[in-house]
């Protein structure tokens, strides 16, 4: 299998010898990819806390809200000593938050009236004027009034106020809004219903996805990384938890192939690679599924990077090799690699392999985890 010059590239895609084309890949985990990263973060953590902080403001400022309103409903009865007199009812209803003092209750001066009865002690009837002493929150008046000679309806009522507001007239009870503060509290709270329901599909998730870590902790030990993709995939279900359908089988130096058949897929770049300084990294690709698997697999950060792809059939098997022109001084290798299993590409995963303590005796090598940094696993070759 030859190697993906950038020629190949047209258009984001790369084009596997007149093939199946297969995306691009694009420079990831540069710097500026990860100050966007944060910039996103902190601008998302900024927008969160000022709708939060203009939300209970405005639900506070609801609450604080005065509503006294007045409204004079049903037409009881006539009077029994008086074909012209006639019972009406006035609502005066407190529905705010706070206790509302001195409440004045001002009629058209043309109505002759009386009061009747009312359910609140205190209330009186002077010049036109009904006085009612202190009406506490979410408190309702009613009151019947004996009125003479007149029809009586809301637009009798020329205002309602109190010590500390103007209240409004509603021509129904019906038209008398409910409580502002506690009409915001649930309207927040079925619209923040939404928002619960998906940070605790979040919640959940990460749940899952460290569970299925717990069972990939083998793979993990092998030096692969970026598996979260892969946990949820189609490929998943042929493997078991301690497999994975590509793994490192040998590391050569240029040198050890001297006298012997150059790998498949090297022969073009074979003379660019140095006889004691290269190595090549020996993968073989396992595919246990029913359909054809297709991995591209690629050194990462490496500057144009050549990619090397191989389409493996059915329940067989396959090597690639990656080249290595020069090792880091750390001695550290980074092959990043996509799988296509039918229509689904799957890529960002990376396998780390340390060169700096390989010794290879046998076709077979033994790995050992090296955690340089914590949460990061890398292989050492012994």
């Amino acid at each position: 299998m030859a190697g993906l010059s950038a020629g190949h590239t047209i258009c984001g895609i790369v084009r596997i010898n007149g093939g199946m084309p297969v995306p691009e890949r694009k420079k990831r985990y540069s710097s500026f990819t990860v100050c966007q990263q944060m910039l996103i973060d902190i601008i998302e953590e900024i927008s969160v806390g000022t709708v939060i902080v203009l939300v209970s403001s405005l639900i506070a400022w609801l609450y604080h809200i005065r509503q006294l309103y007045a409204t004079a409903p049903v037409l009881f009865q006539n009077a029994s000593e008086g074909k012209d007199d006639a019972i009406y009812q006035i609502i005066v209803s407190n529905r705010g938050n706070q206790v509302e003092e001195n409440v004045r209750v001002e009629l058209d001066p043309s109505i002759s009236a009386e009061i009747v009865a009312a359910n609140l002690s205190g209330v009186v009837l002077e010049n036109s004027v009904i006085r009612i002493e202190r009406i506490h929150k979410k408190q309702e008046v009613n009151l019947l009034l004996r009125v003479k000679n007149a029809r009586f309806d809301f637009s009798k009522i020329l205002s309602v106020s109190s010590n500390e507001t103007t209240g409004k007239i509603c021509k129904s009870p019906r038209d008398i809004p409910f409580n502002y503060g506690i009409s915001a509290l649930v309207v927040s709270v079925l619209i923040g219903i939404f928002p619960i329901l998906y940070y605790a599909g979040q919640v959940v998730e990460y749940i899952d996805d460290r569970f299925e870590e717990k069972n990939l902790k083998a793979v993990s030990n092998q030096g692969w990384s970026n598996l979260d993709d892969y946990q949820e995939s189609d490929l998943r279900q042929s493997y078991s938890d301690n497999e994975f359908p590509v793994r490192l089988v040998g590391i050569k130096k240029k040198a050890d192939y001297s006298g012997t058949a150059i790998p498949a897929g090297l022969k073009d770049i074979w003379n660019q690679l140095d006889e004691k300084k290269s190595v090549l990294l020996k993968y073989e690709i396992n595919n246990k599924t029913a359909s054809d698997l297709g991995v591209l697999a690629f050194r990462k950060g490496v500057r144009n990077a050549m990619p090397f792809y191989r389409n493996v059939s059915p329940l067989s098997k396959e090597t690639i090799f990656i080249p290595v022109k020069t090792v880091p001084a750390s001695g550290i290798v980074r092959t990043e690699f996509m799988f296509r299993l039918n229509d689904e590409w799957l890529d960002r995963i990376d396998h780390s392999v340390n060169t700096g303590t390989l010794k290879e005796a046998t076709g077979h090598l033994k790995q050992t985890v090296i955690n340089p940094k914590p949460g990061k696993s890398q292989v050492a070759l012994q």
